[in-house]
């Protein structure tokens, strides 16, 4: 038998040091510390819900982490509690523990201050014992040396412990994570439709950074209002799943009818424009409750949105909370949000109510900042756009941004001076590293500038390369020194080289 030394304790430097109120040995009930053969545990995982690290994978994933930094995103981990400080606080509910890859020791990591299953708090100290099987998702910090979860800032997912209040472990199909969302305090890349506010109120969902969720209400104290919210996810691509299923927790409370009636989980393609209301077996009251593996068998091979839809009258407005959101399944994982495939009315027929931008286009003011304006002057459909110069400065029109993956791509449109003064045009793209619009350049290497005249359409190309994939905006702009002339444009496409 003999003793050994490994890296980890090394990364921890004195494993009692983290914060203030870190145990002393008499204050912790520690596992068996026996000798034994030295058996190397070697990393794995990638720290997510679906592919936790162990211990060893986060120590290593960790390791850079500088003084007094946290972590900028979450990380999951799964390991064996090895060591227990008895320190429940009661006004936080949050509790303090070592997890190893074998239980021992050695090679632990500390949570300190974490809370319960899906982020509830502890109520009693039994909650984590000594050899119990623990998935743990939080922030990691390096804390004078020592690297430990945040406080307040971790979380059970999971854990064998009959003592954890929370019921059993949930299994989640798949082996690919599609997408994910915890809403801790945020509401990520989601977006909010409040349809009908309750009166005197600014919201229906709305971000919860105590309770670390999204949370929904038509209540306004004193009074239950009628109100409608709807909490709607990105789209997501699921395209070359084979398997998808959608996973979440949820809270329901203080409703006075069937939670069922008045809070709806829905899906839709992104072709779609109709929403198919998505079944949940269970209803929680009063404690959150994990939907689990709802299929979305429908949506495979498409890209998806899901939304959560909450409903209150003047006598039921409870409120539903929802948090964990992620979509697993099988099959290969796609570039989620819209992508260079995904552009559409480049010939400029679909505009909004007041006719002031051409959808899709000028989304992003701070890429385009041009006036438009429908013109019936077309080239080949019933619209085109027209883009207002300025006597001094460049304006630009910019379409929403896509992504786009590693390739040439060549952009086509046609164009053409609206007034019989003549203009000029100059195309580009602007990707999301860049600080200034990437413009097509002449055989000098400065921007290239087309004449226009208002006689005829001319075909304008230009041909870009993307080395990795990101976002991009589509960028066509009235160039300075042009000196204000107006062009139209009509018949905007993309291409991408084999």
């Amino acid at each position: 038998m003999k003793k050994y030394f490994s890296i980890f304790l090394l990364l921890t430097g004195v494993a009692f040091s983290a914060c203030v109120d870190v145990p002393e040995p008499y204050g912790i009930n520690a596992g068996e510390l026996a000798e034994e053969e030295e058996v190397i545990i070697q990393p794995s995982g990638t720290g997510t819900v679906a592919d936790p690290y162990n211990v060893a994978g986060l120590y290593q994933a960790v390791a850079n982490l500088a003084s007094g930094s946290s972590t900028s995103q979450e990380l999951v981990v799964k390991g064996i509690v090895s060591q227990v400080k008895n320190d429940l606080n009661p006004d936080y509910g949050n509790l303090s523990y070592y997890i190893s890859d074998n239980g021992k020791t050695a090679e632990q990591f500390y949570v300190y201050r974490g809370l319960g299953l899906n982020g509830e708090k502890f109520t009693s100290n039994e909650q984590v014992a000594i050899g119990d099987v623990v998935v743990v998702q939080g922030t990691v910090k390096n804390y004078n040396g020592t690297l430990e979860f945040d406080q307040n800032k971790s979380k059970l997912l999971s854990t064998t412990n009959t003592n954890s209040g929370g019921g059993e472990t949930v299994d989640i199909l798949g082996d690919v994570t599609f997408f994910e969302e915890s809403f801790d305090g945020k509401q990520g890349d989601f977006t909010i439709n409040n349809v009908l506010l309750p009166e005197g109120s600014d919201r229906v969902w709305a971000a919860s950074e105590s309770y670390h969720c999204m949370s929904a209400s038509g209540y306004v104290k004193p009074n239950m209002l009628a109100s409608e919210g709807w909490l709607i996810s990105p789209v997501i691509n699921l395209k070359k799943a084979t398997e998808a299923y959608l996973t979440f927790d949820n809270y329901c409370n203080k409703f006075n009818v069937e939670a069922s009636t008045q809070c709806f989980v829905l899906a839709k393609a992104d072709t779609e424009t109709e929403w198919t209301t998505l079944p949940v077996e269970e209803w929680p009251t009063g404690k959150f409750v994990t939907a689990a593996n709802i299929s979305l068998a429908k949506f495979v091979g498409k890209k998806v949105q899901i939304a959560f839809k909450y409903t209150s009258t003047t006598s039921s407005a409870g409120t539903w909370e929802i948090k964990n959101f992620r979509i697993t399944g099988y099959g290969e994982k796609g570039i989620n949000g819209l992508t260079w495939e995904d552009f559409a009315n480049g010939n400029f027929d679909e505009w909004n109510a007041e006719g002031t931008k051409p959808t899709g286009w000028q989304e992003d003011t701070s890429k385009g900042n041009a006036t438009l304006a429908r013109s019936e002057d077309s080239h080949s459909h019933s619209y085109s756009v027209q883009i207002y110069g300025v006597p001094l400065g460049e304006r630009r029109m910019a379409y929403q941004p896509l992504y786009f993956t590693p390739g040439t791509y060549t952009c086509s449109f046609y164009a053409k001076a609206a007034t019989d003064q003549g203009a000029k045009v100059q195309v580009g793209y602007w990707p999301q590293s860049a600080t200034v619009t990437i413009y097509d350049q002449d055989a000098t290497g400065a921007t290239k500038r087309t004449e226009l005249n208002n006689n005829e359409w001319e075909l304008i190309t230009y041909t870009f390369t993307i080395q990795e994939t990101e976002l991009v905006n589509l960028i066509v702009a009235v160039p300075t020194g042009s000196k204000g002339k107006d062009v139209l444009v009509d018949d905007f496409s993309i291409t991408k080289a084999e």
